[in-house]
């Protein structure tokens, strides 16, 4: 679990800026996933431990353990490498397109399908789940549009590109508060709290 944590927290420290190919800074906002499941993960054990097993409780471990975690590092892998060629790492839109095009979009769109495939039988775990998806989707969308304005040497499109990409991650972000609310809740806040804390 320890390892798995460590490999998910990386994703939180990934800081995307980006410079004359992305127009808006996007620092730890673009990491959808970050310590925040690190530590939802961690505190799995805790909840059980407790005797916090509503049903809900259950089928949201099970939606993080079992469906957005198994899938966690295919997008992990495609945000570093987009972050290698933009913000501060940015040298050339020539970069920027072949990782674009030969890694993240390809690696990205695998965990789109892996997202939109997680089954989900609680309505309040599926309702929020759709942001997820949806935030995953329009970053996906900005990926492709950013790397067709790239390929045109079209501006415009590389805006709009770069837009999607930043509403997508701030989409992911109101999944995670959603999250959040959930925990909030059932009960589980706090220990998640506690354990972030600890984390640092």
């Amino acid at each position: 679990m320890q390892d798995l944590a460590k490999v998910l927290i990386k994703i939180n420290i990934i800081g995307l800026s980006i410079t004359k190919t992305g127009g808006a800074q996007m620092h730890k906002k673009v990491s959808i996933l970050g310590i925040f499941l690190a530590v939802f993960f961690l505190f799995v054990g805790c909840a059980s431990n407790k005797g916090l097993t509503s049903k809900t409780t259950v089928n949201l471990v099970n939606y993080v353990n079992q469906g957005v975690l198994m899938i966690a590092e295919l997008e992990q892998k495609s945000l570093e490498r987009y972050a290698s060629v933009t913000g501060e790492n940015y040298t050339t839109e020539q970069r920027v397109y072949d990782e674009l095009s030969t890694f993240v979009i390809p690696n990205y769109k695998r965990f789109v399908d892996g997202l939109k495939a997680i089954t989900i039988e609680d309505k309040e775990i599926r309702e929020l789940h759709a942001i997820y998806v949806n935030a995953a989707e329009l970053m996906y969308s900005g990926f492709n549009t950013k790397m067709i304005g790239i390929e045109k040497n079209n501006e415009e499109l590389v805006t709009e590109g770069n837009k999607d990409i930043e509403k997508a991650a701030e989409e992911g972000n109101r999944w995670r508060l959603a999250l959040v609310e959930l925990y909030k809740k059932y009960g589980v806040a706090e220990k998640a709290a506690l354990a972030q804390v600890k984390g640092k």
